[in-house]
C-alpha cells in the first residue's frame, strides 16, 4: 500500500538531492550526510545501504573514500528511489488484493483508485532529482 509519508523516503530523496547538488566527484560520509541533512547516523546508514543495494549509491572505502551517486541526477526519478526503499504499487487493497472487493466489475470506486495510482506513479517516474539538487551553500 502506498504510504508516500514514510520518513525513509524524505531522507532518501534528501540524500540524492544534496549528493546530486554537490557535483558529481565529491565523495560523502556518512557523518556529514546525517550532520547536514538533520538525520539520525543509523538512520543514514540505513538509507545509504538501501540505495546502494539497488545501485543508486555507490560507496568506496579508505581515505578518499565515501558516498556518491552511482546514477546520473537527470535520470534518477523519485520513483527509482523510492522503489530501491520498497514502494509497493498499490493505494487500495481493493486493487491489489484479489477477491477483496465483494461489488461487481466495472466497480467506479477501483477503477478510481486505478486512476490515481496511475497519475501518482507517472508522476513519481517523471519527477527527476536533479530539480531538486542542493549544496551546503543552500542549507545552514
Amino acid at each position: 500500500m502506498y504510504y508516500l509519508a514514510k520518513k525513509d523516503y524524505d531522507y532518501a530523496i534528501r540524500i540524492c538531492a544534496y549528493i546530486a547538488g554537490s557535483g558529481a566527484t565529491e565523495h560523502f560520509t556518512i557523518q556529514r550526510l546525517s550532520t547536514k541533512l538533520l538525520i539520525s547516523k543509523p538512520f543514514t546508514t540505513k538509507i545509504v545501504y538501501q540505495l546502494k543495494k539497488n545501485k543508486i549509491l555507490s560507496t568506496n572505502r579508505g581515505k578518499n573514500g565515501g558516498v556518491t551517486l552511482a546514477v546520473n541526477p537527470k535520470n534518477l526519478s523519485f520513483y527509482q528511489i523510492f522503489e530501491a526503499l520498497g514502494l509497493v504499487e498499490s493505494v487500495s487493497a481493493c486493487i491489489s488484493k484479489k477477491g477483496f472487493c465483494p461489488l461487481p466489475p466495472p466497480c467506479k470506486i477501483h477503477k478510481y483508485f486505478i486512476d490515481y495510482e496511475n497519475e501518482v506513479i507517472d508522476k513519481l517516474k517523471n519527477t527527476t532529482i536533479n530539480n531538486f539538487s542542493f549544496s551546503d551553500s543552500e542549507i545552514k
